[in-house]
């Protein structure tokens, strides 16, 4: 029963009333808990234990809702009778969901579909692949093409009229004509069409009426363009687009609220983006804050205020709780907000490919990089940096599917691991299991160590050397018997100015390889670094020795010599 209910992927909505439901042998009345386009929670007085599976028909006036569904859980306690439907359809009223839950639900469900929107005639039809909305058509005259580029200023009314005249003459399309008319580029197509895309879905924002359903299906017509869309953007914008004080005061919590970032990373890390003043807004949020606080320490128009707040919150990336009770905030520094989305390059789609063929071998720790007795604090970190290069939309650009459905399951199992690591007895058990596969867990180590040294060549040459010495010194945890791990994690000390570590490392990948003249020769000048001039003189004769043409120990010996003459 609980698995039933830990699988639920759309937000549930507290309500108490009457609920009819029958099957084909008997029918009763119960009363709701909660509900969502996808379910409904009920409990019952004095009632046997229901079968679960049976397919039954309910009813719920207060939200006009009959359908059809299933038993998928059932509970006694004591007298009362719990248990859940889930439904056949998803479908609503717009007035008893948040248009923003619907979104983001059936993105992190990764639904495949078409969501209908209609209202007094209207019908607005988004076409959504693997969850992102990718297309959208609309009936409503301000939706049509022209009008969009007309709105925006891309093209001046004379142009509209001959942009329409054309059309009706020549009985071609509006696009063909504003190329053919020289108003629009064909490569600037693509961008008017996602513009009217946007326009659509935004639009929806302003409606407080209507009915909403989802058809789900593999409904996806290859002749349609395909666009990549960022569901917390459309949110984002759609809400400030809002002109009804109202609306938004109706919908808007508490404002003795404190607000709070979202601990989970699928909410820090989407792709969403902010202006100078919502920036600010936000960097004022710090766990302790009502909203009324920082309504009016924002110093900005009120109603914009509260609308940004409202905007962010139907985003996830900040939530609200009632009183200072959570002892940890998740620290938001500007990384958390710089969500430019990443160039897919070669090494990327390695990795993703690599990780996502371990998935069943690589142990918990391994797939995060970090060692078996690692605090929660480090395993929060290592969690938070692989949820956020993993993240999907960080990763919009991507144009394969089957890359796409890698990188997810590949952050639905970073998920489950930090819900595994961040619980101690559930660590516990895991952590039991894990000496049943220690040949295995041995195997994958090496793997797991090239790959993190591979990762810290990278960044290595791109100078990031704080990184780079993290990275190494993974490949050198999960494998301690490759010298070049060591050498290169003694290089990346050298860099951040820890010379005695330095030390340390590539005396460690000279005793491996003791033949290394580059080795020996680097730890030379790590002696001169540290004013040991005699034992860095030594060294450098010590690699000439072994290779006579060894340039860094020829180069650490013209040095001494010249430092020697000053």
């Amino acid at each position: 029963m609980s698995d039933q209910k830990d699988k639920r992927s759309f937000k549930r909505y507290k309500i108490q009333t009457e609920i009819s439901i029958s099957s084909k042998d008997k029918s009763c009345k119960a009363y709701t808990t909660d509900y969502s386009p996808k379910g409904i929670g009920f409990y019952i007085d004095n009632s046997p234990p229901m079968t679960i599976g049976p397919d039954v028909y309910f009813t719920v006036k207060e939200l006009k809702l009959s359908d059809k569904g299933r038993i998928v859980w059932s509970e006694k306690d004591d007298k009362i009778l719990k248990g859940g439907i889930e439904r056949k359809n998803i479908a609503g009223l717009l007035k008893h969901y948040q248009l923003s839950d619907i979104f983001m639900d059936l993105q992190r469900s990764m639904k495949n579909g078409i969501l209908d929107f209609t209202n007094k005639g209207i019908i607005k039809r988004i076409f959504i692949k693997n969850g992102d909305m990718i297309y959208a058509t609309s009936n409503s005259e301000e939706d049509r093409f022209i009008e969009v580029l007309l709105n925006s200023q891309k093209i001046n009314l004379d142009q509209y009229y001959q942009v329409i005249n054309f059309s009706k003459k020549n009985g071609k399309s509006h696009g063909s004509a504003l190329i053919e008319l020289g108003f629009l580029k064909p490569n600037d197509i693509i961008d008017a069409v996602k513009q009217q895309v946007e326009q659509i879905i935004i639009s929806l924002f302003q409606w407080e009426d209507g009915k909403f359903s989802f058809i789900e299906g593999p409904v996806i017509s290859d002749n349609m363009i395909k666009l990549k869309l960022s569901t917390a953007n459309l949110i984002y914008r759609g809400i400030k687009r809002i002109t009804n004080i109202a609306m938004i005061n109706r919908l808007m919590p508490s404002k003795n609220l404190i607000l709070c970032y979202s601990n989970d990373p699928i909410d820090l890390f989407q792709d969403l983006k902010l202006d100078s003043n919502d920036r600010e807004i936000l960097h004022r949020i710090d766990g302790k804050k009502r909203i009324r606080d920082i309504i009016a320490e924002s110093g900005k128009d009120t109603f914009q205020t509260i609308k940004t707040i409202y905007a962010l919150l139907n985003t996830r990336l900040i939530t609200v709780k009632e009183k200072d009770d959570i002892p940890e905030q998740v620290s938001m520094e500007d990384e958390f907000l710089q969500n430019d989305l990443k160039n897919i390059d070669k090494e990327f789609i390695e990795k993703v490919e690599y990780l996502y063929n371990q998935l069943a071998y690589l142990d918990y720790y391994s797939f995060l990089g970090i060692p078996k007795w690692a605090t929660v604090d480090k395993i929060k970190k290592a969690y938070y940096q692989a949820a956020k290069e993993f993240h999907p939309d960080r990763h919009l650009t991507i144009q394969s599917d089957t890359l796409k459905s890698k990188l997810n399951s590949i952050f639905s199992h970073l998920n489950e691991i930090y819900k595994v690591l961040s619980n101690p007895s559930a660590r516990i058990k895991y952590d039991e299991s894990l000496s049943r596969t220690a040949t295995r867990v041995q195997f994958n180590n090496k793997e797991m160590a090239k790959l993190r040294f591979h990762e810290g060549e990278i960044a290595y040459k791109n100078g990031d050397f704080s990184k780079a010495l993290e990275l190494f010194g993974q490949a050198v945890y999960f494998d301690s018997s490759v010298a070049d791990y060591h050498y290169y994690l003694g290089l990346a000390y050298i860099k951040e100015n820890q010379f005695h570590q330095a030390v340390k490392s590539i005396d460690q990948a000279i005793k491996l390889d003791p033949n290394k003249a580059e080795y020996i020769a680097e730890l030379g000048h790590v002696y001169m670094k540290l004013g040991f001039a005699l034992r860095a003189k030594s060294t450098f004769e010590k690699a000439l020795k072994i290779h006579s043409s060894c340039k860094r120990a020829q180069e650490g010996l013209s040095q001494l010599n010249s430092n020697k003459n000053l």
